[in-house]
């Protein structure tokens, strides 16, 4: 399954869908051409009503790839940091709570670009990446142009006690550490794509 998210509404791309899945604020769509999908999408995104588009292939892979010609594709990387005293290390910037994560450099690997950007953003080192987590899909217009970004999420440790330091310069006014059990604050201002990386970091309950 392929998640996308469009602020607070989500498209889904799924080999199949039962009845019981079907909700009153939900649209399905059986994939055949890129052109018709573009039209679904634009009718599915002027319909406020509307929070999830289900489209079905058999193939979702095939589907995934024509729906991803409809953007430029931007890749991403981030890290879900923990430490040895239950918190995640957290960033506000533009009055959302956030992960640290930014763009991929060229010849860069998603590896290397989760440990530089959090570095970078929260003024910390000794990290550790442990696994990838999730990788996540969501879009944005960007100078006239529909973006698609996908985002490497990695579970990192990072071993010490160093001050945090925000960059400022990426429009970031505070980073901290945040108790696993005391998040409300969190979850309350922030993208859905975060919830879903805090769930398979195990951080949340999952659904």
């Amino acid at each position: 399954m392929y998640k996308v998210f469009y602020n607070d509404r989500t498209v889904f791309f799924i080999e199949n869908i039962k009845k019981t899945d079907i909700i009153s604020n939900s649209e399905i769509h059986y994939f055949k051409t890129k052109k018709k999908l573009k039209k679904v999408l634009n009718s599915f995104l002027d319909n406020q009503e509307l929070d999830k588009l289900y489209v079905i292939h058999k193939d979702i892979k095939k589907a995934f790839k024509k729906f991803a010609k409809l953007y430029r594709l931007i890749e991403a990387a981030g890290g879900l940091v923990k430490n040895d005293k239950d918190e995640i290390l957290v960033i506000y910037r533009r009055e959302k709570w956030d992960l640290a994560k930014g763009k991929l450099e060229k010849n860069e690997t998603p590896e290397i670009a989760a440990i530089r950007e959090v570095e970078e953003e929260c003024g910390i080192n000794k990290l550790e990446i442990k696994e990838l987590l999730e990788t996540t899909y969501h879009t944005y217009r960007f100078k006239n142009k529909d973006i698609l970004k996908r985002t490497y999420w990695f579970e990192m440790i990072h071993h010490g006690d160093q001050n945090t330091s925000p960059q400022t310069e990426e429009e970031i006014t505070e980073v901290k550490w945040v108790k696993t059990d005391n998040l409300d604050e969190i979850t309350k201002n922030t993208f859905p794509s975060i919830i879903e990386v805090l769930k398979k970091g195990n951080i949340l309950n999952r659904d």
